[in-house]
């Protein structure tokens, strides 16, 4: 597994690839990211925001973007991340996942009960990532960001963007050309109300996970990878939910284990990747998971080698989560 831009993004009305329907998506990913409550929707319930999102749609698509690309020429395709580099080691990822959820589901819950908030930090980047209202294509900037969530689903967040990141001097230079967009941090902050979904702890069984995760949906492997990201950004769960979430996935078909990798913040993890047409074009996701408690430390999506209309290269990273910390607190 977002903020306004990546809500819309979810909700893609040119996913199948259709030209008459890209200037659309353009408007869409054009929308502000520091605009919206949080990095994904919040609550407990992702599809009661469904009614919402659906209105900020339509003034999406009323949206004109004047200036796109900054008040200078950015480069024809946007600068992009490194995608992770796992270290393929040729297991089958049923055989690994249930591995770790055997070494985890019989720990001891530790999280305090009763509980008055969930802490939550983690640092992204995405595609449509806007900074100062101008879609920066020279430079990568990432967000770090940290929300409060308490029982009831009302929330506080707070975000600022990191340093510009480039993979040599000459896309500095651009960068620098188009304005330096980004040079000085950028922060914001919010809250939420409650919301109208009662707090239900998640199930530890196979079966019950699948369906909490599902939540009245068709779940196939490309929502589950949808899905299982925006879980660990509002929930904090416990070692035996956290064993049967990775069983789900080990009962998965398509789900692939490409190996150790270290992540973002330069740790170690086992890498799974599912690589289809979830969202339109061909797309590889990648859930990085930390093999002594199975909690989810990355999340990456990388286009395959037919990027659409879309200013990147084949192969390029498109968005990233790196999960830092998750606490429930007294």
């Amino acid at each position: 597994m977002r903020d306004l831009d990546q809500t819309l993004r979810a909700m893609n009305p040119a996913r199948d690839g259709r030209p008459a329907d890209q200037a659309r998506l353009e408007n869409i990913l054009a929308t502000s990211r520091a605009s919206g409550p949080a990095h994904r929707p919040r609550g407990r319930n992702r599809w009661t925001w469904a009614a919402a999102a659906a209105t900020v749609t339509a003034a999406a698509l009323a949206y004109v973007t004047l200036d796109p690309f900054g008040t200078t020429a950015q480069p024809a395709f946007a600068v992009t991340p490194q995608p992770l580099q796992p270290q393929k080691a040729g297991r089958p990822a049923a055989e690994v996942l249930e591995a770790i959820a055997g070494r985890i589901d019989k720990q001891p819950d530790l999280r305090p009960a009763p509980w008055k908030t969930e802490h939550f930090v983690w640092d992204s980047w995405a595609l449509s990532t806007r900074i100062d209202n101008i879609q920066v294509t020279s430079a990568v900037i990432p967000e770090h960001r940290e929300t409060w969530e308490k029982p009831d689903g009302s929330a506080r967040w707070k975000a600022r963007t990191l340093p510009p990141v480039f993979q040599g001097g000459r896309q500095r230079e651009v960068w620098e050309k188009a304005g330096s967009v980004g040079k000085e941090p950028q922060r914001s902050s919010g809250s939420s109300g409650p919301v109208a979904v009662s707090a239900v702890e998640p199930p530890t069984t196979v079966e019950g996970m699948r369906t909490w995760l599902a939540n009245g949906q068709n779940m196939g492997a490309g929502l589950l990878f949808e899905v299982v990201p925006e879980r660990f950004q509002d929930h904090v769960l416990s070692p035996a939910q956290r064993a049967a979430l990775l069983r789900v996935l080990a009962s998965t078909k398509g789900v692939v284990y490409a190996g150790t990798v270290k992540d973002r913040a330069g740790r170690s993890g086992e890498a799974f990747s599912l690589t289809d047409r979830f969202g339109g074009l061909p797309n590889k996701r990648t859930l990085v998971f930390d093999p002594a408690t199975g909690d989810l430390r990355a999340y990456e999506e990388q286009l395959q080698d037919d990027p659409g209309r879309l200013n990147v290269r084949p192969y390029s990273v498109i968005e990233y989560t790196t999960f830092l910390t998750a606490e429930r607190l007294p």
